[in-house]
């Protein structure tokens, strides 16, 4: 039997909204209370619901079909958040590559975002894309999309109809591509400092390298994040923006 009764509605609602609370880049860190990300949920389902066409019917004749578009919804909630998530690596992989190569690999701080170990290096970047993604308005920009959602893709629509693995493919190939760029200036950098150090091992043998070199490549490091800093704004900006070119094709998936 068809339904459409507005407690399943707020529900279902709900069950998206928090797939893409508890996964998405600023609102899924652990900095924040699950209570608080609970309330924030249902307080955007209940925002959300009225605008949402009330002529969607949809079979619920079984807890077992109810449950079955519930995870359907949280999944493509999950998806949002998880597709922008793994976007966001590109901090991570970044921030990696460039501790190994100025010495600060063995300095890890914990990651907001899941409490994991990460480069010091990668925490300050994350620090830095969070803070240009609240001052752009990227979090209502997210919760926008979520709202759109509700016209691209009607409640009790089956996540599982479409094939969305390729896009997380494309974005996981972007994440290393745009990390490396980010940290090729560095790269390039150490790799001239590298020389410079065995020239000067090769023209003074007395000289020891293994102690100046890390000060040596420190010095080099720091002073290209002098150099570079001011122009993270536009670059960080941008690649975040970028990111949600993956929602846009995730939504297309659905008919």
């Amino acid at each position: 039997m068809l339904y459409s009764v507005p407690v399943l509605d707020l529900i279902l609602v709900a069950a998206r909204m928090g797939g893409m609370i508890f996964t998405a880049p600023f609102f899924g860190s652990r900095n924040y209370p699950a209570p608080l990300r609970i309330g924030l949920m249902f307080f955007l389902a209940i925002l959300i619901n009225p605008l949402i066409s009330s002529t969607v019917v949809y079979d619920v004749s079984t807890f077992l079909d109810l449950g079955a578009k519930i995870v359907s919804e949280l999944m493509i909630g999950v998806f949002v958040g998880f597709v922008l998530t793994l976007y966001w690596n590109f901090i991570y992989f970044a921030g990696d590559i460039i501790d190994r190569d100025i010495g600060f690999s063995m300095v890890n701080v914990v990651n907001p975002m899941d409490e994991s170990q990460i480069p010091i290096t990668a925490n300050l970047f994350y620090i830095f894309a969070t803070l240009i993604f609240v001052q752009l308005d990227f979090h209502h920009e997210l919760i926008t999309a979520m709202t759109v959602s509700f016209e691209r893709i009607p409640l009790g629509f089956s996540f599982f109809s479409v094939t969305s693995f390729p896009i997380l493919l494309d974005a996981l190939r972007e994440t290393f591509v745009i990390g490396f760029q980010i940290a090729a200036p560095f790269v390039i950098t150490v790799l001239i400092s590298n020389i410079i150090l065995g020239l000067l091992a090769k023209a003074m043998p007395g000289m020891n390298v293994f102690i100046l070199g890390m000060p040596f490549k420190i010095f080099f490091g720091f002073l290209l994040f002098i150099i570079l800093m001011p122009f993270y704004y536009e670059i960080f900006a941008e690649v975040i923006g970028h990111g949600f070119k993956y929602v846009t094709q995730f939504f297309n998936l659905f008919p």
